[in-house]
Parts: C-alpha cells; structure tokens; sequence
C-alpha cells in the first residue's frame, strides 16, 4: 500500500511494504530471549524453508543487508585460493567478484553482454574448461532486470562438476520469480528482506544445502570473517528453531518479527499463486511499457524479470 504521505514507491527494493508488517516492525521491541520471540523467529526460520521450497536446507537469518549474503557464500563456502566462475550479467555480479577476492578467492568472469542472460553452451565450455569449487549467479540483476534460468544454468553444474557448488544471488528475485531449491540442486540463496519478501531493509537471508553446510564444516582453513561466520550462526538458527534461546550477536528483533508476519502472508497465499501474480503483474506493466515505445535493458524478452 501506498506510504503515509501518499508517495507509492516504485523501485525494486525497498518496496512497498504490507500495513500488518509495518505495524509489527513499529512496536516496542521485546528482548531476543523472550519467549513470545523464540517462537516467532524459530517459526519465522521453519515458514523461509517452505517460501524457498526446501526441505532439508538451512536458513540463515542475520542482521544486514543483501549484499552481506555475498559475504557469507565468500568467506564460508570458498577457502584462499580456490575458484569461483561469476556468471556475470550486471552490476550486481561485478560487485559479487569483488567481494570474493576480498576473502582471496581466484575469480573467473563469464562476461554476457549488457542485457543478456548467461548463455548455457558458454557455462558448458567454461566448466569443461577449468574445475571451480563455486558458480555465482544471478537470478536477477537489479542493474539490467536481466533473469537467468536457474533451473537449466544449476542442470549444467550438476551435470559437468557435480562436486561444484552452485550460488545464487537472489535479493531482486526471490519470493517473486519461482526458485525450487532442492529440486533445481541449489546449495546457497541469498536476498535481502526489503525486496518480494516484504519487510524493511536490514536483514540478510541465505538458505544453504547440506552440502554446502559439509564444506564450511571440513575447512582447511579458517574461516576469514567473524560476524559472517556460518560455524558462529548455524547453532543459533538451530537453537531457535528448537525454540530455545541462543546467542552469537543481537538478532534485529523488529525486522525479524516482521519477517514472521511476511512470511505467514506469503504462505497463506500459497507460493505458487504468489509467483503467477507477479508473472501476470509483470506482463501487464511490460505490456503497457512496450504500448508508449519504452523497452527494456534485457534484449530478449524472454529473460525479462518479473
């Protein structure tokens, strides 16, 4: 809905967010040992299972923004020296190397054109090409509203590497574009709440495999950030999902409240339903673009994001 004083915000994130949530985020916050919190956040955590469609991943939630999941695939999923291919299709994937040289990981760019989606025959030849331990990719670059099919791109690394990790960076897509985590064979997702999640910005959400969580725990060496640290985490989520309390650091206790209103609006909608309506949305808006002569940054329709 439309903001107090009557501005409707229309840019990717944030986006406008549902009264209900609002209210929640605006109360008084209560401490992140109470009781009534324990069961909201271990719920919140098992409700980001069903809205990432997983059923045997593990969701991260942590004070920050989206691009602080850049930091948490970097640093727990890569050790120094290891390679990680970018499937670089905006500004989004430059920042993504970049943060993984930050933790001294050897970045390999596969550059698409401005506008174009990740071509599978050129993953195809890449991964033949070289052994990497991660694949980074975009579902949507906010820079290029370009959307790559994660399904066919995660087919190919499972097919050639099958050892490899793959990556995906959805804060401009998750909870709006249909991202089948287990089924596709996903093994770390980050976004941002203040996006298609619907809660104001602040917060950090990854889901990562069991796989995944096998790689951070089998190290050679250790990991290279303290806050963003999956080892420090992993038992706070689990202890909250137990509904016990924990702590690492001081969870945001407001935005997670909100993330628990959103996630219920989310489910009880049904996730399916919810990814048709932003398909049919995204159609008309797109239509009526194209009606007044505008066009997109993506070159192919196709690879529009919703």
């Amino acid at each position: 809905m439309p903001q107090n004083d009557g501005k409707l915000l229309m840019i990717p994130g944030p986006c406008e967010f549902h009264e209900d949530v609002l209210k929640v985020v605006g109360e008084a916050s209560p401490s992140h040992v109470a009781p009534s919190f324990i069961e909201e956040f271990g719920a919140t955590i098992g409700m980001l299972r069903k809205v990432f469609l997983t059923s045997t991943g593990q969701p991260f939630v942590i004070a920050g923004s989206g691009s602080l999941g850049w930091d948490f695939v970097a640093c727990n999923l890569l050790e120094p020296g290891e390679k990680a291919l970018i499937c670089n299709t905006g500004y989004f994937s430059d920042s993504w190397a970049m943060c993984i040289k930050a933790y001294k990981g050897q970045v390999v760019n596969l550059q698409m054109p401005v506008g174009a989606a990740v071509c599978p025959k050129m993953l195809e030849a890449a991964l033949k090409k070289e052994k990497y331990k991660i694949v980074c990719l975009t579902q949507v670059d906010t820079s290029t509203g370009v959307k790559n099919d994660i399904k066919t791109l995660a087919s190919i690394v499972k097919k050639i590497q099958p050892e490899c990790l793959v990556t995906v960076d959805g804060v401009c897509a998750f909870a709006a574009e249909e991202l089948q985590f287990d089924d596709w064979g996903i093994d770390a997702a980050l976004t941002g709440s203040q996006k298609a999640l619907g809660v104001p910005p602040g917060l950090m959400v990854c889901v990562m495999s069991q796989k995944a969580l096998r790689a951070v725990k089998s190290r050679n060496t250790p990991i290279l950030s303290y806050f963003a640290n999956a080892a420090h985490w992993l038992p706070i989520m689990q202890a909250y999902e137990e509904r016990k309390a924990a702590y690492f650091a001081t969870p945001a206790v407001t935005l997670i409240r909100g993330l628990y209103v959103a996630c219920k609006k989310l489910l009880d909608i049904g996730m399916e339903q919810v990814f048709d309506r932003h398909l049919k949305t995204s159609l008309a808006f797109k239509a009526a673009c194209y009606s007044m002569g505008l066009s997109l940054v993506a070159t192919d329709k196709k690879v529009g994001g919703w």
